[in-house]
């Protein structure tokens, strides 16, 4: 077994504990910088609270629903289909009736619609992030439209031979 002097363990040690703690300081700015990405180019705050809050105000949870309305079973959007995000949301509109008259309703209702993907994108929105109907769709559709021209059925339609 080698003889180490306790000088030479000492400087090994500290040596070690110095790489360490670059590593460290290294791993927390790098932390910092992807949280901080997410925040500005997607919308996402990680925070620093592992408890869900919801991205909208507090006091759309004491809307009421229209008299005799009750919560439907919504056509799911789950980010990964073929159906468009102008689709969803026309679908998601219509399927809420008269809840849809009511902005709060509609931004309460929206994670309802969602499943995969979607589900996981609006569940990690800000807190407060959102705060009417206008801007959660947009940042739906910015997230989710995958920019290509779409071709409807009204379009081919239109389409005559010669």
């Amino acid at each position: 077994m080698a003889y180490t002097s306790p000088s030479t363990q000492q400087v090994s040690s500290s040596l070690h504990a110095s790489a360490s703690g670059t590593y460290l300081a290294d791993f927390i700015r790098f932390k910092e910088d992807l949280t901080g990405v997410l925040k500005s180019k997607l919308g996402i705050d990680m925070g620093g609270s592992r408890l869900y809050q919801k991205p909208y105000p507090p006091e759309f949870d004491f809307v009421s629903y229209p008299a005799g309305w009750r919560v439907l079973e919504f056509v799911k959007f789950n980010g990964d289909d073929s159906s468009t995000t102008w689709e969803h949301a026309s679908q998601y509109i219509l399927q809420l009736g008269e809840a849809g008259l009511n902005d709060a309703l509609r931004v309460r209702l929206f994670s309802l619609s969602f499943t995969g993907t979607a589900f996981s994108w609006f569940s990690s929105l800000a807190p407060g992030s959102i705060l009417n109907w206008n801007q959660l769709e947009r940042k739906f559709h910015d997230h989710f439209f995958s920019g290509e021209i779409e071709i409807r059925l009204l379009d081919l339609t239109s389409v005559k031979q010669n």
